[in-house]
């Protein structure tokens, strides 16, 4: 019989109900597929061939240009541990094997969830950055909302805010890279790219493309949401210039957060290095939480 592959061994454990809750949304084989044309994995597996720890990666490149790089669309590459009674060291012992079977790039890069900060693969000739990323944990049920947070939530609801799922895909995305675009960057995401995402998650029910508009129709603000068993991730938003001052965006990012703490999920605002969008997550009462990038390359 012929042995199965890493990979095939991690579809199996996707696709098994005891497991799939485990695995992140940026993990799971859909989203992997359409965010990188290569991906591949390493195990550790147990005496009876049960996997311990997976470390999804995605690969771009070959021979003297191969790179394991972080996709545009997704947060977290990252170390995945199936037992929870592993103490430390053990984690560490596992992930140093996962790492062990890595194919050798040029460049590496990961960034791993919040519960695996305290892991350390420098043995490896790695190297680690600290990204801050808000945080509002699904028990904190009362949201500590600033006082202009408030002001833009009653007018939502004052002048009766439509929320509801895109049914313009085309126009929600402008309104997402218009971001991009006030701030002087560019986003390395298509149209094409990012609706192949937004429909397998919806799909998969793992995300949803959200709009907020007025009682004219007029398209205020969008975001873009994965979620999985554990988290709600915001991944982009953005607001129509032509309405500025509507406070649609904190309206639509509240409901957002109301429904994924109803849900019993933490909500991950994803980080900004502006101060500025910082200061709006501390708005909605979001905590910082520190997670370790680690680094990687030869030249």
């Amino acid at each position: 019989m012929k042995q199965l592959t890493n990979k095939q061994k991690y579809l199996q454990l996707c696709a098994n109900e005891n497991y799939a809750a485990k695995v992140p949304v940026f993990a799971q084989p859909f989203w992997l597929n359409a965010v990188s044309e290569n991906w591949n994995v390493t195990l550790v597996c147990d005496s009876n061939e049960n996997i311990i720890a997976a470390l999804p990666f995605c690969l771009k490149g070959n021979l003297l240009t191969k790179r394991i790089f972080l996709p545009e669309l997704s947060f977290y590459q990252s170390v995945l541990f199936f037992n929870d009674d592993l103490r430390i060291d053990d984690k560490n012992k596992f992930t140093a094997e996962l790492f062990r079977q890595l194919p050798k790039t040029i460049k590496s890069y990961f960034k791993f969830l919040p519960e695996y900060f305290d892991l350390d693969i420098t043995n490896f000739g790695y190297k680690k950055e600290i990204y801050n990323s808000y945080f509002i944990l699904k028990n904190q049920n009362l949201l500590n909302l600033s006082t202009n947070h408030k002001r833009n939530i009653q007018k939502g609801f004052k002048q009766r805010y439509i929320i509801e799922e895109s049914e313009n895909n085309e126009a929600s995305f402008s309104i997402l890279t218009a971001t991009f675009e006030r701030q002087q960057l560019k986003t390395k995401v298509n149209l094409k790219e990012f609706m192949k995402v937004v429909h397998l998650a919806k799909k998969h029910q793992y995300g949803k493309l959200i709009d907020c508009l007025d009682e004219h129709q007029h398209l205020l603000a969008s975001v873009f949401i994965a979620s999985d068993a554990q988290t709600t991730y915001y991944l982009f938003g953005g607001y129509n210039t032509e309405f500025k001052n509507s406070g649609a965006m904190t309206f639509l990012l509240h409901d957002v957060i109301q429904t994924s703490i109803n849900q019993q999920k933490d909500f991950n605002f994803c980080g900004s290095s502006k101060k500025t969008i910082a200061h709006f997550f501390e708005g909605f009462g979001a905590t910082t939480t520190d997670i370790a990038i680690w680094k990687k390359e030869i030249i």
